[in-house]
């Protein structure tokens, strides 16, 4: 608009300018006719020192505007230069240089509306452990990760538009594009050159990105439900992050089973369909019970069980998670104080510990159970901030101060585990059962496994390895360092009266028993 506007007023100097140089311009040339046609008899001589004088001063005139129409032209070819530079800037992020989330909107809508039957492809991006990044490493960092990935987008992709939608989302416009399949294999592409080690802020680091596809006109003619598809494609891609999906059909089928899972679920609460299973942790040798893991289970009426992994992803994107979270609390409480001396364990989603008010509702919930703190424990993965002053910290830290363990569940996962260490001492460390399950196979897991013992060992730490299914696993992590373990060669979930020592355990302690 600004540019517009300088470029009307531009034009506007310029036609009068113009105008009065050229009616100065014919009085002169009439004065110098005149002037002439004295010189040679044809007017009066007395006439020439007062044309000469006219002629002068509208010379002069003449050069004047000129000068003055020519100083106003370059204001106000400056002033359009700057108004430009600022509109640019506008329509620009200025972190990773790709449009603001309006103006790429904006440019998605024209295309698609006077795109006809060509076909234009429309990418959600989403860099994957940025809120890890920037908490590790500071925003500086997380900054030119994101700078990073449109610059790959730029370079792979010349003839996209690219824009920031906000946070670590992104989007390519690619106008004219081939068939949904060649969409897929040039944004695996991407992704994979993404993923080549590269120097931030003198850190050696692989990135890696989450994709979701819609086209149009094949999946809509609508830019909004364009954006709505990629953006449901992108949601199921996460689920595997570092992975692209195209939409298709199906999804919005799963999409609307998933709201219709939110309200059973919902339903389920009050209907008592929900139940608490627990999986048995035992000490370094391998034999005494000291805690237990629970896990919630959903036994629905007409679908039967429901895994936990299919219906607390759903309730994470509404606030049921609140109410499974605190059902969940008071039922393991309850179980606890009926069920012996050991510790139960609770796993604490990030978006529970964001609520300011959870560590004084578990306390209220275990001073009304009359249950120590002591044999309560909170799990929590690499997910949670926990920078000083943030509300995830302050709960952690009241729960701690009442007693409550804390353990880190997880570890090695993801993207920020010996920073974790730094910010927080953790009473127990779960290593995750990826390096369980490799060690035996892998010397490289084994010695991973062996350095983080030895690490919480100076920390004060317990380490517990989870996923154990096999006598050599457990031998094999008990060597490494281990005080706890947990996993299939030791029980499977349960419901408390159920409990039992898997038959692997049963078979190794007769066997210790007949050496005896």
């Amino acid at each position: 608009m600004a540019f517009g506007k300088q470029l009307h007023t531009a034009l506007s100097v310029s036609r009068y300018v113009s105008l009065l140089v050229g009616a100065l311009g014919i009085t002169c040339l009439a004065t110098a006719l005149a002037l002439t046609a004295s010189r040679h008899g044809a007017l009066p001589p007395a006439w020439q020192s007062s044309l000469l004088a006219g002629l002068v001063a509208e010379t002069t005139l003449l050069l004047l505007i000129v000068s003055i129409g020519f100083l106003l032209m370059r204001k106000s070819l400056s002033q359009m230069q700057v108004d430009d530079g600022e509109e640019t800037a506008a329509r620009v992020d200025p972190v990773t240089r790709a449009l603001t989330r309006a103006d790429f909107l904006d440019e998605l809508r024209k295309r698609v509306q006077t795109g006809g039957d060509r076909r234009h492809a429309y990418v959600m991006l989403d860099l994957d452990h940025l809120k890890a990044l920037n908490d590790t490493f500071g925003h500086a960092t997380g900054d030119e990760a994101l700078a990073q990935l449109v610059r790959i987008c730029h370079a792979d992709m010349p003839n996209a538009v690219v824009g920031r939608l906000g946070g670590d989302e992104f989007a390519l416009l690619i106008a004219d594009c081939g068939s949904r399949g060649e969409i897929v294999k040039d944004i695996k592409a991407l992704l994979e050159h993404l993923r080549l080690p590269i120097q931030i802020n003198g850190r050696t680091m692989r990135l890696s990105a989450t994709a979701g596809i819609a086209l149009a006109p094949d999946d809509t003619h609508i830019a909004l439900e364009l954006v709505n598809l990629a953006d449901l494609a992108l949601y199921k891609a996460k689920q595997a992050r570092g992975s692209v999906l195209s939409y298709n059909a199906r999804m919005l089928v799963d999409d609307r089973y998933a709201r219709l899972l939110a309200r059973e679920l919902r339903a389920a609460i009050y209907l008592n369909q929900l139940d608490m299973h627990y999986q048995p942790i035992l000490a370094e040798d391998g034999t005494e019970q000291v805690a237990y893991e629970a896990l919630i289970r959903w036994h629905h009426p007409l679908r039967g069980t429901i895994p936990p992994a299919e219906f607390i992803s759903v309730a994470e994107q509404s606030t049921l998670i609140e109410e499974v979270g605190e059902w969940v609390i008071r039922r393991v409480i309850r179980d606890a104080v009926r069920f012996g001396s050991s510790q139960f364990g609770i796993n604490v989603s990030a978006v529970q510990l964001r609520q300011p008010n959870f560590a004084t509702f578990v306390k209220n919930e275990l001073a009304t159970a009359g249950l120590p703190a002591s044999r309560l424990v909170m799990e929590i993965t690499e997910t949670v901030f926990l920078d000083f002053g943030s509300v995830e910290r302050a709960n952690l830290d009241g729960l701690r101060d009442a007693g409550v363990m804390i353990v880190l569940d997880d570890f090695g996962s993801g993207f920020a585990s010996l920073q974790y260490l730094r910010k927080f001492r953790f009473d127990c460390i779960k290593i995750d059962k990826s390096y369980v399950h490799a060690a035996g196979s892998s010397d490289v897991d084994m010695t991973f496994v062996t350095a983080i013992t030895e690490l919480a060992r100076a920390l004060g730490t317990r380490v517990l390895a989870e996923g154990v299914e096999t006598e050599q696993q457990f031998l094999l992590m008990r060597a490494a360092g281990c005080q706890r373990f947990q996993g299939y060669y030791f029980g499977r979930p349960a419901a408390l009266p159920e409990l039992v020592r898997s038959p692997a355990l049963i078979a190794r302690e007769q066997r210790r028993v007949g050496e005896a």
